[in-house]
């Protein structure tokens, strides 16, 4: 064994002792010699002793295993690993306590070098050890079976007594693993369980003396860190834990043993609890709610969606606005979900003219929303929270229902309605197909607008719907072309009869040169593939005349029309005097 620093074993260690102290785990402090400097009650009712049964003693003895029993705790072997680097040391244990019960579990290990009093002090040796048996005597719910973490029922019922202190910085930390369904898809459910096991003990490893960590459920993990000295050492502690857990684990495949690269992304929330539970400054502010355990984990998840929304595998602290988004986005979503039930989309329609001749050549369908409280909706008010929420492909059903319904009423109409990549699950075309024949319709009178990001994916089911609407006579536009990926690969593969240029690249036309060479190259593009052209968002006859001018087929925007309800584009006609009113059938 190699030589040991100066393992003075004397008084003079408040910070951490305070911390081992107070702590709910089974948590004692050592000299690197194994003699017990400090030790907590948990500990104490761990070993059936009296807490003043323990300081002084040696913990080899503490934890002796009875005649014949091999899983001795071998400190020399620990603190040879720990000097050598090892963060975190794990031993199973088997030992009898002095009234000659035996117990099972395991002992973490660490050193911490929270400086003592005095020359010569040096490092201590951090014991935690978790009791396995009494976990199975817990009641039902206090702990995870297969990692042996906390339980989301006990993290709360933790969380609950720290709060009741309102005393200094409490952290929590939520993580969980970036697309760990697909693990379970490809590698199966035992290769995912081992994997869990490994981030489990990693988060133990990557923890401070004290942390608790517990699985709330499937790859969902919470750290709750105590004794906090100010935010920074929370967020440090969060990017740690977020390096370490997206270091490549090691699990036995299903033919193999094999390397897996699985990032994780994590939120903090940090509350003062001296002040009454206020979110620190330092970690974002805002009036919080009444705090308890339950907005504390709302709090830490609604920080974890915000790092899933920044491309994963990295750490986002909680701030009050987080708080303000995720509320607004849970009231759209409860709205949009009533509204789909109480019919209160409406469909707008746009006209498109045709550039050559000045005629309007058809419409695009686009969506509204009759909110009863906050009025007339626009798509960007709803649609982002319809994506993320799966009720997108909802409101496409809605949307292309009505537009059939008004292409049956106008005989001589063409309408275009926009849909997203998720409605092309395999059924879309059949669907549609059903929904012409229903009324009558020839396809050649509806044109559907995709956004390039739908084909980009090369997803085998999606190609099979294009070629179905293809089949079926039905036109496929790309909306917004130039803003996505605009690979040619797949205007060469696939049925695409048409190119929409994106408004952005519009607005300043005639005068800005690159988008005016942007706009040319499209158009160019279109008639080398024999497709379609349709330009957006034009707002000026100058623009219009430069696009005619550039060889654009047709355009929509202000200057030809702003979207408006059926009847605005074909009015109701008057009744005779005396007589009854003929109306033409509202879409609701």
């Amino acid at each position: 064994m190699r030589d040991r620093p100066d393992d003075r074993g004397g008084a003079g260690r408040p910070a951490l002792a305070s911390a081992v102290v107070s702590s709910a785990l089974a948590l004692a402090v050592t000299d690197l010699r194994g003699q017990v400097l400090e030790a907590n009650d948990a500990f104490a009712r761990l070993l059936h002793l009296r807490p003043d049964q323990l300081t002084g003693g040696k913990v080899g003895d503490l934890l002796a295993a009875g005649a014949g029993q091999e899983d001795v705790l071998d400190l020399d072997r620990v603190v040879e690993d720990l000097l050598g680097g090892t963060p975190v040391v794990m031993a199973d244990l088997l030992a009898r306590r002095p009234d000659g019960s035996a117990l099972r579990g395991q002992a973490l290990c660490s050193l911490s070098h929270d400086g003592g009093t005095g020359a010569g002090a040096g490092p201590v040796l951090l014991l935690q050890v978790v009791d396995s048996d009494s976990t199975d005597r817990r009641r039902p719910g206090d702990h995870d079976a297969l990692t042996r973490l906390r339980s989301r029922h006990a993290v709360v019922a933790d969380l609950t007594a720290r709060l009741r202190e309102r005393s200094g910085l409490l952290g929590v930390i939520a993580c969980d693993l970036d697309r760990f369904r697909v693990v379970n898809e490809s590698l199966g459910h035992a290769v995912g369980d081992e994997l869990l096991v490994g981030v489990a003990r990693r988060l133990i490893a990557g923890v401070r003396g004290g942390d608790v960590v517990a699985r709330l459920g499937d790859d969902e993990f919470v750290v709750v860190l105590t004794g906090l000295t100010d935010v920074a050492e929370a967020v440090d502690v969060a990017h740690r834990l977020t390096r370490h857990l997206g270091a490549p684990f090691e699990v036995d495949g299903p033919q193999q043993r094999r390397e897996i690269r699985c990032a994780v992304s994590t939120g903090l929330v940090v509350v003062d609890l001296d002040a009454a539970g206020s979110p620190c400054p330092a970690a974002g502010g805002g009036a919080p709610p009444p705090l308890d355990a339950a907005t504390l984990l709302r709090d830490a998840n609604t920080a974890l969606d915000a790092a899933k929304a920044a491309g994963g595998g990295c750490c986002r602290v909680f701030t009050g606005a987080m708080r303000e988004r995720a509320i607004h986005r849970l009231t759209v979503e409860n709205d949009l979900r009533r509204a789909l039930e109480r019919g209160e989309l409406r469909v707008h329609y746009q006209p498109v003219v045709d550039l050559r001749d000045g005629h309007r050549s058809g419409f695009e369908a686009l969506v509204r929303w009759a909110h009863p409280q906050r009025g007339l909706l626009l798509p960007g008010q709803f649609l982002d929270v319809a994506e993320e929420c799966g009720l997108l492909p909802a409101v496409d059903a809605v949307v292309l229902e009505q537009a059939l319904d008004f292409l049956a009423r106008h005989p001589d109409v063409r309408v275009a309605v926009n849909t997203s990549a998720r409605r092309l699950d395999g059924t879309f075309a059949a669907d549609l197909a059903r929904g012409l024949h229903r009324r009558g319709l020839p396809p050649g009178r509806l044109a559907v607008e995709l956004l390039e990001t739908s084909l980009a994916s090369g997803d085998p089911i999606v190609e099979r719907e294009l070629l179905d609407l293809a089949d079926l006579g039905v036109a496929v536009l790309l909306d917004d072309f130039g803003t996505g990926y605009s690979a040619l690969s797949y205007l060469r593969r696939l049925p695409v009869t048409g190119l929409k240029l994106d408004g952005s690249f519009v607005a300043d036309l005639p005068e800005d040169d690159s988008s005016d060479r942007i706009a040319a190259a499209v158009v160019s593009l279109a008639g080398s593939f024999g497709l379609s052209s349709i330009c957006e968002g034009v707002e000026t006859a100058a623009q219009a005349e430069h696009l005619a001018a550039q060889g654009w087929q047709s355009a929509q925007g202000f200057h030809f029309g702003v979207p408006a309800p059926e009847e605005r584009w074909f009015p109701r006609p008057l009744a005779p005097t005396g007589g009854t009113p003929r109306a033409a059938r509202v879409p609701t």
